[in-house]
């Protein structure tokens, strides 16, 4: 099977044929023939980051789910984290527990999206915008 390339969405796609049945009283009653589309390529991280003692900025998709439009948003904020207090302590990190990217303060580990500033704990707290 050849790739499919999809222009407006810079991705690349394969064609997938998806085997499913339909049960009823544990009995197989009809099979059908499904065509989806799986993407291949994964990257979904920041496409600019820039991280400097004064501020941090970003070009990159909410990891918060505030915004549900999925695209790409520009953020500044001051190098400051909220939890510990510290000046110049947060760094851009990129894994599979987050594949959009987020800031995270080097001294106490704190995540925080990278759109909004929000951090990834139950009682939010924000990074301050510039």
């Amino acid at each position: 099977m050849k790739p499919v390339k999809v222009a407006a969405a810079k991705h690349t796609y394969k064609k997938k044929r998806v085997h499913t049945k339909a049960y009823y009283r544990k009995k197989v009653y009809k099979r059908k023939h499904v065509r989806a589309y799986r993407r291949i390529s994964r990257d979904v991280g920041a496409s600019y980051h820039r991280v400097t003692s004064q501020y941090v900025e970003s070009v990159g998709r909410c990891s918060c789910s505030l915004h549900t439009d999925y695209a790409e948003h520009r953020a500044a904020f001051r190098n400051h984290c909220p939890f510990c207090g510290r000046d110049g302590t947060l760094r851009y990190e990129k894994g599979p527990t987050c594949p959009e990217g987020m800031w995270v303060c080097s001294h106490c580990d704190a995540d925080f999206c990278l759109v909004h500033g929000k951090s990834h704990t139950a009682r939010a707290r924000y990074l301050i915008r510039c």
